[in-house]
């Protein structure tokens, strides 16, 4: 499934993405534990999350925080 701006806050499980407005994508990858977020095209993660963590970011002018679940879940929403 793939989710857009509008949709935040969102949960994103493995293979899902977050398009933002600007066509920015956010993403994850299942690191063990640990979440890999990647924004953008690029294949270096900008963070890796394990469980209970979060972690702020700006991704294409929007303030994102993000937090890991133990289940398969990345938690998306606005700062």
């Amino acid at each position: 499934m793939e989710y857009v701006e509008k949709d935040l806050p969102v949960r994103l499980h493995d293979g899902e993405m977050l398009t933002l407005n600007n066509g920015t994508v956010v993403r994850w990858e299942s690191n063990g534990e640990a979440k890999a977020v990647f924004v953008g095209d690029g294949f270096e993660a900008v963070s890796e999350l394990f469980p209970g963590q979060d972690h702020t970011l700006d991704a294409g002018g929007l303030t994102l925080t993000m937090t890991a679940f133990f289940e398969d879940a990345l938690e998306v929403k606005r700062a």
